[in-house]
This record gives structure tokens, sequence and C-alpha cells, in this order.
């Protein structure tokens, strides 16, 4: 293959020196004139004799004039598996053991690999035939090849404080580590996300006034060898909780040909509430298990039901008692 590109390169050279003395000269040289010239650029010092070789020639005239087209893959690590099937496969594309044009090409987009892995694994088997052993096209990389994993010591996160932990960059730049490779990390498991709400401050007197509403559940028929809490049938549970009326943003689905609804309010930042009452009880059920009563009472809103009169002024609607 070397050889084939020496002369290439030669004859490109020889070309462009006749082209150069065709622009300088009116006549034309005679050949012994070119050689000449060519002695004296230094294209040859002595005779040459270039030989191919047959197998590279019969694979890599056709391939070499569109490499670009049939080396897009990338470089990838091959399976025992793999390089098996693709020693297979040229094998089918071969003639009497010796490849047909665009094998390696075809066989490289045929399992999505680069073309030069292809062409290794076909040379592998051909030094094997040549020195009289069994093929053998797995690969020589051990088991435990590539880039070894770095040992991680977390133990200088709990030295940092949790207002430099609340962001990836932050944390990095405080242990001394790239934020590619805390998130790498975070994905492997090694850290974790947690989302920190407020709680209540729970001062003495609010703690004792929890632990005897606790103590005040319980069945007093069970105490003291069994304590149980109350079935709580008798007890219904109340709460009202705050809604907005509407929300700032949206989403609806329409007809192409429908108007966007215009929806207004006087201050968007503050949204008009309404309360709603609610209250539950336990679920009661039969001796067969079947639910009698599911506990639901009922959802109330705290409103005031007015009736509109038509023909009042839209000023005096709003915020007035009609």
């Amino acid at each position: 293959m070397v050889s084939y590109l020496i002369f290439v390169k030669l004859f490109y050279t020889f070309a462009e020196i006749a082209l150069q003395q065709l622009t300088m000269y009116s006549t034309p040289l005679s050949f012994a004139d070119m050689m000449d010239d060519m002695h004296e650029y230094g294209v040859y010092t002595n005779a040459m004799n270039i030989t191919f070789e047959d197998e590279e020639l019969e694979d890599s005239d056709v391939e070499h004039a569109h490499g670009n087209e049939n080396n897009t893959h990338t470089y990838r690590n091959l399976t025992n598996d793999e390089r098996h099937q693709i020693y297979a496969a040229l094998l089918h594309q071969s003639d009497h053991g010796r490849l047909k044009r665009k094998s390696t090409a075809i066989v490289a987009e045929m399992f999505h690999v680069n073309r030069s892995q292809v062409q290794r694994i076909w040379q592998r088997a051909k030094q094997c035939r040549a020195q009289g052993q069994p093929v053998d096209v797995r690969s020589w990389k051990s088991k435990k090849c590539g880039r070894k994993k770095m040992q991680v010591d977390l133990s200088e996160v709990l030295n940092v404080p949790l207002h430099r932990r609340t962001t990836i960059r932050s944390l990095a730049k405080a242990i001394g580590v790239t934020r590619s490779t805390l998130y790498r990390w975070f994905k492997e498991g090694l850290l974790r996300r947690h989302s920190n709400t407020l709680k209540p401050l729970l001062r003495e007197e609010n703690k004792k006034e929890r632990l005897r509403w606790c103590v005040s559940m319980l069945d007093h028929r069970t105490l003291p060898n069994e304590p149980k809490f109350i079935e709580m049938i008798n007890i219904i549970h109340m709460d009202e909780k705050w809604f907005n009326i509407t929300s700032k943003y949206k989403k609806y689905y329409m007809l192409p040909e429908e108007d966007d609804p215009h929806r207004v309010v006087q201050n968007k930042n503050s949204v008009g509430k309404v309360m709603l009452l609610s209250a539950v009880a336990r679920p009661i059920y039969d001796d067969e298990g079947n639910c009698i009563f599911d506990g639901k009472l009922g959802v109330w809103p705290f409103v005031r039901k007015v009736q509109f009169i038509i023909g009042l002024v839209s000023t005096s609607v709003c915020g007035t008692n009609l």
C-alpha cells in the first residue's frame, strides 16, 4: 500500500514539472530534457522498482476513492462475538481466501463499525493462516482494561456547611472537583438530593399539649396492661382551606377557529380567594367487610349568593352589597 502511494505522488510530481516547463518554453521539450529537469529537481536519484501486492489492490483501489463515505463510524470496543461475526461476514465476501472489492466497506456498514477495525480483523486472520495456526480474532485486551475507576472519598462533603451544598456548582467548588464529576457521583447514587421544608418551632408548652392530646385518645378500658386508642367512630375531623378563584396561567385545548379566552382581574398578583370547609369521619364497615359509610361528609364553600340585577352599572356591582 505504501509503494502504491509513492507511485501516485511521483506521477503527480512529474506531471506538475511537465506543466511548468510547457508554460515556460514556447517550444515543446524533448523527453531527454524533461528527464534532466527531473534529475535536477531531485525526483529520482536511482532507478526504483515499484511492486504491488495483489491482495492490497483488489480491496483498496475502490475503497480509498470512497474513504470518506464508508469510514463515518466511530471506533468502539468490539466484543469477541462481534469480532467472530465480522470475520464470518468477511469470509462470505471473499473468494478462495481473497477479498472482493469493497468487502471491508460493506461489512463495516453492516455492523456499524469503522472500516479500519474490519481490516485489522482480516489482517489478524491472514497472519494466523500464514503461520499455520488456527484463526483467532479475539480481542487481545484483558478484562480489566481501559481507564481505571478512581477511588471516591466523600468524607469531605460532611465538612462542607449546608449553605454551600445547595447547588452542584457550589459543592463542587467547595470539595475541589469538577461539576461533571460531582454530577456523575450523583447519578451513580453516591450523593442524594434532599428537598427540605420548614417545620414549626415547638416550644415546651406545645410539646406538652400535643402529648396530652395523644394521651386523651387512649381507651381507658384498656389501661394499664394493653393500652389502645379509641375507635374514633363518633369523631368528625373538620378543616378549612383557602383556594384561588382562578390561576395566573391556565392551559386550554381549543379548536383552531376558536377565539382565545379573555380573563381579567383587578390585580393579577392578588387573585380573589374562596374558603371551603370540609368534614370527614372514620369509614364504617359491616361484619362482612362491606363499606356502609365512606366517611365523606361534605365540602361547603363560604360564599354569599346574590341575585344579579340586569341594568346596573358595572362599577356598582363589584364590591357593593345588593
